[in-house]
């Protein structure tokens, strides 16, 4: 009788495996899929053979053994950055704060998405006092500095020949941030947070159209369970045309939330006023406003997103610049992908309608249609993690704006080779 007790284990162990306990967990027979993953001692080593293991005993409400078969999940893959966040929200769960911290510390070294580091934060529910940083230099080449028609398009338009059009130029640009956050509470709640930011490009060939760009933001939030929301006031600077341009105040309220592991719902809107300095462009003023949502999807290392806008500009001086008074709508679509273990990718297409109250034409009053615009942007970019916090990466972006007003129809190319730092 015990010789065959031992002989029916040892055919239980060898027909066990990890596809025969995966099949039991598609069918949501968890306690099977735990027994067959018990039973398949020679894939062992198999990480995804424990992962079916963790998630069979998380649906079951496990969470001790969940949080055991995870940990083996880590061991065997240290790249599996999915199985560390679920570590996370289980060590929170269970009042593991050093766990925890020591698991979100980890996962810092890790290549993830910003909606993955939102997530993590809003999942670790502990006391944050945190500083983030971001410097990228790059060098490219840009085939529209100045944005313009074609020097043909104008001639036709304007009667009158000689008109420049496009400028191409290298340049060189440098790209700042930083960010504080303090939470005032122990586990979420009220937090204050304040950002930096500094843009600066260098025109080898065309340096009237240099351009500088400072600004800064602070605001006050609440972070609930799987939720933000964040109220920053901001301000920025623009040096541009050789001069200093205009000044910027806005205001772009938000929220966050995280549907569930896989979606995150982003919600926000702005108000915002420009003023320009200079004397030739105080016509120039507008104040917007606006709302727009995004929802960003994660799967395995990658993820996609698609995001819409919608703005109303509208003149604030008495006497003004033609075609400041419009509406804006802008839908972003993107994937950002890693191709291999050292090369991602990302391909982002921007479409921008504008419709506006001045009618077409400047120069032919005969035209009353008023003006429209049609702008569609496609970029592509290859990035290689050469360390922890260091990128490099290639870039390439194409713009055609369309529109019935001669002068506002260009096209231009924008190449670009540069190097981030990010902490």
């Amino acid at each position: 009788m015990k010789s065959l007790i031992i002989l029916s284990i040892l055919v239980v162990l060898v027909n066990a495996s990890y596809e025969k306990a995966q099949e039991f967990y598609d069918a949501k027979d968890y306690i099977n899929a735990i027994k067959e993953a018990k039973a398949s001692t020679d894939e062992y080593s198999n990480s995804k053979l424990h992962l079916v293991w963790a998630e069979s005993e998380e649906a079951l409400g496990h969470k001790k053994q969940a949080m055991s078969a995870y940990e083996r999940v880590v061991m065997l893959d240290e790249k599996d950055s999915e199985s560390r966040l679920k570590l996370v929200k289980i060590y929170s769960d269970s009042d593991r704060s050093e766990l925890a911290k020591e698991m979100s510390e980890e996962l810092s070294s890790y290549q993830l998405t910003p909606a993955q580091r939102s997530s993590l934060e809003l999942l670790e529910g502990e006391e944050i006092n945190l500083f983030k940083a971001k410097a990228t230099l790059s060098m490219g080449h840009d085939s529209n500095i100045n944005v313009s028609a074609s020097s043909s398009s104008l001639d036709d338009y304007t009667g009158i020949s000689g008109n420049i059009g496009e400028l191409s130029t290298l340049f060189a640009r440098f790209n700042g941030s930083a960010s504080y956050i303090n939470e005032l509470q122990e586990k979420g709640g009220w937090y204050l947070r304040g950002d930096l930011k500094a843009y600066y490009q260098n025109n080898l060939d065309a340096s009237y159209y240099n351009m500088l760009i400072v600004g800064a933001e602070a605001g006050v939030g609440y972070s609930g369970n799987g939720y933000t929301l964040y109220l920053p006031v901001g301000y920025d600077r623009v040096n541009y045309l050789k001069s200093n341009l205009l000044g910027q105040i806005r205001i772009l309220p938000k929220v966050n939330i995280t549907l569930n592991h896989d979606f995150i719902l982003n919600i926000n809107a702005k108000y915002a006023q420009r003023r320009y300095d200079g004397t030739q462009y105080k016509g120039m003023g507008d104040s917007s406003y606006g709302f727009g949502s995004g929802l960003y999807y994660l799967f395995d290392k990658n993820f996609a997103y698609a995001n819409f806008l919608w703005e109303s500009f509208s003149s604030t001086e008495a006497t003004h610049f033609s075609y400041l008074d419009k509406q804006m709508f802008t839908v972003t679509l993107g994937v950002n992908y890693n191709v291999t273990n050292w090369l991602v990718s990302r391909i982002d297409y921007r479409y921008r309608n504008g419709s506006y109250d001045d009618k077409s034409d400047l120069v032919n009053p005969a035209i009353t249609a008023k003006r429209a615009d049609s702008y569609n942007q496609i970029e592509i970019k290859f990035s290689h993690y050469f360390s922890e916090n260091y990128e490099i990466y290639i870039s390439d972006r194409y713009i055609k704006n369309s529109s019935n007003y001669v002068p506002a129809e260009y096209t231009k190319n924008i190449a670009m080779f540069g190097i981030s730092a990010n902490y």
